[in-house]
């Protein structure tokens, strides 16, 4: 009896050291055969943000498939990712096309064009949304802002520009 439970002790510690092994093995693999890339900063897709961003030199040791990926996503996504957007027209008249293009210069005029103001045509409706806003929260601030000028404006998620 203490011999078999000898036996099964050892077995059951040779599959720890196997297993182990097996785990450094595969661990190596992936580090070596892995493809790696050191990229630029303004190269990678990835965009810097915040105020006090400096020119220093930041570079990315990253996988040539993310990469790749990220150049993918770049391109079936027009640079744009899922943010808020003012809605500052909505119409579907005859003149609708009119009023929106009016609505637009009316939107630059009083606030320049740092915010982006798009002309959108979703048949049968025509669209003037402004600003690329990545939160909410900062979208709900401008509407405020342009409320007293654009009473019926109101904030929609939309694809915004980096």
């Amino acid at each position: 009896m203490k011999n078999q439970m000898s036996q099964y002790l050892e077995i059951k510690k040779m599959n720890k050291i196997l297993l182990f092994i097996l785990l450094i093995t595969i661990s190596l693999n992936y580090q070596l055969f892995s493809q790696r890339e050191t990229v630029r900063l303004e190269n990678s897709g990835v965009t810097p943000g915040g105020i006090g961003v400096t020119d220093g030199k930041v570079m990315l040791n990253q996988s040539s498939d993310l990469l790749r990926l990220v150049k993918l996503h770049k391109e079936k996504n027009n640079n744009t990712f899922p943010g808020w957007r003012v809605q500052i027209y909505f119409g579907s008249s005859r003149t609708a096309m009119d009023v929106a293009k009016e609505t637009k210069r009316r939107f630059a005029d009083k606030f320049g064009t740092s915010y982006g103001s798009y002309v959108i045509y979703d048949a049968p409706y025509f669209k003037v949304r402004v600003g690329d806003f990545r939160s909410r929260a900062e979208a709900m601030n401008f509407e405020q802002k342009i409320k007293p000028m654009f009473p019926s404006s109101w904030v929609v998620p939309d694809k915004v520009k980096y």
